[in-house]
């Protein structure tokens, strides 16, 4: 239902490789559904009024068209009403609006003065004086919603991520980290630019831009003569993922559609991580330069299902997903472990990271968009760098996505204090005051943010504002008093309005990107598509 294309692709294939079978399975089948059909159901021919049928097909057309016009009036007003709100959450007509656009933002937001996030000439960084006398090589795994509940970093008892364990105790554990925004592409935007996304549900990142932005693959490129690639075991035309790869920067782009067959394919989205591992050893060893390397794992993405050799997948959802937690576990495993036989483990930056968490009913909510508890945001951060990082540390202080950069940064001998990221080196001193804000990805979302042990959250629908005692209450089931809420309110706000990318409605166009994936863009929607022939991609 989610994805029948690629499903019937997959079913075609495979009984195209396999006629006998495709034979036997079509032949009892029809002789199947023949029997019930005619001999058991025996049904009748429908009988219907033309007259009526005409006369309710034209009021549901008026209904979805008054509807939709409706929307684009109400939802884009400045005021916040219960209409407005309605009208922006009401699931029929995301749906419909869905088929024509991708999304809306209210006029409000789009009057702002927008956000101005700087490309990769218009970043001021140097190297350091004391240097680590190595070009370190960068390795950043990305895990798909992944709850830090759910690691063993947690619980070291749960068994769920052995490796991911063994990897804190080589180098250091960031026990508090929390996603900037609840939602994957502008989490992995933020953890790769050291910066917070546009704070709104629009996906400004995705739109090609004339040259990319400050990240961690331009910074190293341009200064240190790094090479990048982006492996991604989901589908790349989903969320337009080349557009967000080209603004980052990166050389080199592989997802799920690179694969030469679909054997590995998983559910809708995602494949089988372990059929990154050839193309990514064989990319690493074409060069002997130093390399950034961006590995996104998507198997733990709903509808969370390992790979079939791997194990037989559980009944219920969050079986599905502690099996798939464990299977990525092991390929990181298997990944580091062909690093190793590169004799690339004792000189590369190896980190490991989520997204954002998941939810499964911890406070009568599922998923990762529209919450602000900890379920959704706080998520595992690891990090081992021989030679550089003593093997067991801690950093119990609260940090965020937009820190990895510059983490890694400052590790690799650049000086990161005065090039104007929202991060910061979370291996540093981090102020006690520190503020780490979030949004929790969808429209009027929980944005909040956390301060020390405290966690301020603000609903924008209801203009609600709450916060926790993590200290005491890390379940967050008990809110505690506001001395100052307007003080809180304004501030969030403050920050989200600053938080805003410009988008120009007027930008439209179309371009082929690493080689065989075309982008069409029109005003704030940019879609991907893969073109497998070389025939077709040259047309471009």
């Amino acid at each position: 239902i989610r994805d029948p294309w690629t499903t019937a692709v997959i079913i075609i294939v495979n009984l195209i490789k396999m006629p006998a079978v495709a034979v036997i399975l079509i032949g009892v089948l029809t002789l199947t559904f023949t029997f019930l059909f005619f001999v058991l159901v025996k049904p009748k021919l429908l009988k219907y009024n033309r007259n009526r049928l005409v006369e309710k097909t034209a009021i549901s057309a008026f209904i979805i068209i008054f509807s939709l016009g409706t929307y684009t009036v109400i939802a884009k007003s400045e005021s916040v009403n219960p209409a407005t709100l309605e009208m922006r959450y009401n699931c029929q007509l995301q749906a419909a609006t869905n088929l024509i656009d991708y999304g809306i933002e209210t006029k409000a937001d789009s009057k702002l003065p927008g956000r101005h996030i700087p490309f990769r000439d218009e970043i001021n960084i140097s190297l350091k004086q004391n240097t680590p006398g190595k070009n370190y090589n960068v390795v950043i795994i990305v895990l798909e919603g992944v709850q830090y509940k759910y690691t063993s970093l947690y619980d070291h008892k749960n068994n769920l991520t052995p490796y991911l364990l063994n990897l804190a105790r080589e180098g250091a554990e960031f026990t508090h980290t929390r996603s900037s925004f609840t939602y994957s592409t502008k989490a992995i935007f933020s953890l790769m630019t050291g910066r917070y996304p546009s704070a709104t549900f629009e996906l400004p990142e995705t739109l090609p831009q004339k040259q990319p932005y400050a990240s961690i693959a331009t910074i190293l490129e341009d200064k240190l003569n790094y090479r990048t690639a982006y492996f991604l075991s989901a589908k790349g035309e989903f969320e337009c993922g080349p557009g967000l790869v080209h603004n980052l920067g990166f050389d080199k782009f592989w997802a799920r559609e690179c694969l030469p067959g679909t054997d590995s394919y998983i559910g809708y989205l995602s494949s089988d991580e372990y059929a990154m591992i050839k193309p990514i050893t064989e990319w690493i060893a074409s060069d002997s330069k130093p390399f950034v390397l961006s590995v996104v794992c998507s198997v733990t993405h709903d509808p969370y299902e390992p790979p079939r050799w791997y194990a037989p997948a559980a009944k219920e959802p969050v079986g599905r997903y502690q099996q798939a937690i464990t299977y990525t576990d092991s390929f990181i495993s298997a990944l580091d472990s062909e690093l190793a036989k590169m004799n690339l483990k004792d000189n590369t930056i190896f980190c490991v990271l989520s997204d954002h968490g998941e939810a499964f009913g911890e406070h009568g909510q599922f998923t990762h968009e529209g919450m602000g508890y900890e379920e959704a945001l706080r998520v595992p951060f690891v990090i081992r760098c021989p030679g550089l990082i003593s093997g067991g540390t801690k950093v119990s202080a609260p940090v965020s996505l937009i820190d990895v950069v510059p983490t890694i940064l400052n590790l690799a001998g650049l000086e990161v204090k005065g090039a104007g990221f929202d991060g910061l080196n979370a291996l540093g001193l981090i102020p006690e005051d520190r503020k780490v804000f979030f949004v929790g990805g969808m429209y009027d979302a929980p944005l909040g943010y956390v301060e020390g042990k405290k966690k301020f959250i603000y609903e924008k629908a209801s203009g609600q504002v709450y916060a926790y005692d993590l200290g005491s209450d890390p379940l967050e089931l008990s809110q505690i008093k506001i001395d100052e809420p307007k003080k809180v309110i304004d501030e969030i706000t403050g920050w989200h309005k600053a938080h805003i990318l410009e988008l120009d409605d007027n930008r439209h166009g179309q371009k082929l990107f690493f080689g065989n994936w075309l982008i069409k863009w029109k005003k704030n929607v940019a879609r991907a598509r893969y073109q497998k022939s070389p025939e077709l991609a040259k047309q471009f």
